[in-house]
């Protein structure tokens, strides 16, 4: 599917879901499904009363877009549950899609973002996608955006226990995605946040990067930026 990018783009894809997911649900997921979107209507609703305010010079605090985000995630994640209930991957895939306009719109009110799964399991769908460079640096900037407004409960994160806990895979993701851009400034920036946030884990994405400079045969101006941040990183070694 193509990505979407708009509140209208994820409202009409779920008033459409119904029907797609029709011969997969039983009366009590029927049930469950059309309570869930009502739900969602009603923060379409509210989003869209926000949005009205903000255009007519109304000021948004940017505590109430968080509360409001706050709903649209727990919302999204009791439709990603029920997508993984119903055992549809590729719906999961679509629903988290959604995450990103969320996202985005929690963002432009400065609000704060507290829940990341879905938006990190959204972006690195998205990388997987994407060729061009041009698409590659906005979805760099989104995520920059991303961390800049995640909580601070998050951003304090720097255990090193889960490789797969959401705050390392947005920061890998983000080394991922600026690297393929060849972009040394966006390559910089996402280094040294990296840096800043998870100093502990650098030293391994560093290591791996090396390793992808030679398999993947990535120009020397990029090879020469990835290899500064490994030299500078201490106790790095490649097996």
């Amino acid at each position: 599917m193509d990505s979407m990018v708009s509140l209208k783009d994820a409202r009409d894809y779920l008033l459409n879901l119904p029907r797609q997911l029709d011969e997969y649900l039983d009366d009590d997921y029927r049930n469950g499904l059309n309570n869930l979107l009502d739900k969602f209507d009603e923060f379409f609703n509210i989003v869209a009363s926000i949005n009205l305010r903000a255009n007519e010079d109304r000021i948004i605090d940017a505590t109430e877009a968080t509360e409001i985000s706050d709903y649209g995630f727990v919302l999204l994640l009791k439709l990603i549950d029920l997508m993984e209930r119903l055992d549809l991957p590729h719906k999961r895939k679509e629903v988290e899609q959604i995450s990103l306009v969320v996202a985005r719109w929690t963002i432009s009110y400065n609000g704060t973002i507290n829940y990341l799964e879905p938006v990190v399991n959204a972006i690195a769908q998205l990388a997987n996608l994407m060729q061009e460079k041009e698409a590659l640096l906005a979805l760099s900037d989104l995520i920059a955006d991303i961390v800049d407004h995640c909580s601070q409960d998050l951003k304090m994160d720097q255990g090193d226990s889960e490789e797969l806990r959401p705050w390392r895979l947005l920061h890998v993701n983000r080394g991922i995605v600026a690297t393929r851009t060849h972009d040394l400034e966006v390559m910089k920036k996402a280094f040294d946040e990296f840096l800043i946030y998870l100093p502990k884990e650098a030293t391994g994405f560093f290591a791996e990067g090396m390793k992808e400079m030679d398999a993947l045969d990535y120009p020397p101006h990029v090879r020469k930026v990835m290899e500064s941040y490994f030299n500078q990183t201490p106790s790095v070694r490649i097996h």
